[in-house]
């Protein structure tokens, strides 16, 4: 049997919570949650990473390993058991770019570099300063039937030239127009890459101004292939302690 009912006990404890606050929290029954507390039965693989995730446990320390009173404490921020209370708090307004107003943002950009006139998305993330979000309108960073596709939405932090690492995901900003596209640099231009292996590099002069904003997270409009990495793992160390 693994820690992990032993470790959410201790956490509710430390937190105050009763067994039906964290169990709506994670949207799990009272019931199901005190046969894991009780060692009569393990959780499932999303159940486990989303009370790691939650409380920034590795999921091989809330499996494998008696969480300390210490560790629980330096945690940062507290529980609410409002669930209304923690949807409001993780989402923020950033300004969105549509292929409806990308020639209007592309055009203003270059003189303003602010983000006004744009509207704006609500999604769940805690960082809003010089953050875009922008809608994918073709399959360039399509690969072997993976990648970004038509509809989807990356957000971008914008980021300085020389901060961003060759193969690093992109948004990018010109004076003609705006893409995602993977960088690179030679020594007389910067490229942009493409994932689909047919599809030319753009190439731009390191004289030419150019704005990034770095990809760090994508809202998906189709149901995704999920990598089975993480479940792999998990399963692995399951397997291990049943052995």
């Amino acid at each position: 049997m693994s820690f992990f009912g032993r470790n959410v006990k201790k956490i509710r404890g430390i937190k105050k919570m009763s067994q039906q606050s964290f169990a709506d929290l994670f949207s799990l029954k009272r019931a199901t949650l005190g046969a894991y507390e009780e060692g009569r039965s393990e959780p499932k693989i999303d159940t486990i990473v989303k009370v790691a995730n939650y409380f920034s446990i590795s999921i091989d320390d809330i499996l494998t390993k008696e969480i300390t009173v210490n560790q629980l404490l330096s945690f940062d921020g507290g529980i609410t058991t409002d669930l209304n209370q923690v949807v409001r708090s993780s989402f923020v307004e950033i300004p969105f770019v549509t292929h409806l107003n990308k020639s209007l943002f592309v055009a203003d950009f270059t003189h303003s570099q602010t983000y006004d006139f744009l509207p704006k998305i609500k999604i769940p993330t805690t960082d809003d300063k010089d953050v875009l979000a922008f809608v994918v309108d073709d399959l360039v960073m399509v690969h072997q039937q993976e990648g970004l596709f038509p509809g989807d939405v990356v957000i971008g932090k914008r980021v300085l030239l020389e901060d961003v690492k060759t193969g690093e995901v992109v948004l990018v900003l010109t004076q003609e127009t705006m893409f995602v596209r993977r960088f690179s640099k030679t020594e007389t231009h910067y490229m942009f890459l493409a994932d689909q292996i047919n599809v030319a590099p753009i190439e731009v002069t390191l004289e030419t101004d150019v704005y990034l904003w770095k990809v760090t997270e994508v809202i998906l409009k189709r149901y995704p292939q999920f990598v089975s990495d993480l479940e792999n793992k998990v399963n692995q160390i399951i397997n291990k302690l049943n052995d």
